[in-house]
């Protein structure tokens, strides 16, 4: 089962503090034009919401449908990054956060060693958007409802300017 919460960060951006993810993300913030943003306009407070996603094969089936709507296979998708919608098909959404600043292509991080997936809630919600007329002529409740949840978290995310974190169970 996959979970998502929209949620501060698990960081400290305690200045005294040494934590190296707050620190990368910090520098890639930078790189994207959003420091200030990020350093002072993100939710680093409370948590908004929490809600179970659905199973890793529904992720995939819903992968699948935003290839196909995109003229491309999955894999090819995947392997040439060939896509329109990077956000959906090549952050894996089992892992990692969405943090609510515009930015084209999710991306990946490394601290001490563990990878971090780092995408945009934006535009997230954006080719979630692109997939509407599809989800309406699935008859795949399960991929329709996934579709839903991760819609729903991203207009929370962005309303309450606050990352989307994901996680395997």
């Amino acid at each position: 089962m996959i979970t998502a919460s929209v949620k501060p960060l698990p960081v400290s951006h305690n200045k005294d503090d040494q934590d190296y993810l707050y620190r990368q993300l910090e520098i890639e913030m930078q790189r994207l034009g959003h420091l200030v943003p990020f350093r002072e306009e993100l939710n680093w407070d409370k948590e908004v919401t929490t809600m179970e996603l659905g199973n890793v094969e529904t992720l995939e089936k819903l992968k699948k449908a935003a290839a196909k709507n995109d003229g491309v296979f999955l894999f090819y998708a995947k392997l040439t990054k060939g896509t329109v919608y990077q956000h959906i098909i090549l952050h894996p959404n089992t892992e990692g956060f969405y943090l609510p600043f515009r930015f084209e292509e999710p991306f990946q991080i490394t601290v001490k060693n563990k990878k971090y997936w780092i995408g945009s809630s934006i535009r997230l919600a954006e080719e979630l958007a692109w997939l509407e007329i599809t989800m309406k002529n699935s008859e795949d409740e399960s991929v329709v409802e996934y579709w839903k949840y991760l819609t729903d978290l991203c207009k929370s995310s962005i309303e309450n300017m606050s990352p989307i974190l994901l996680q395997k169970n």
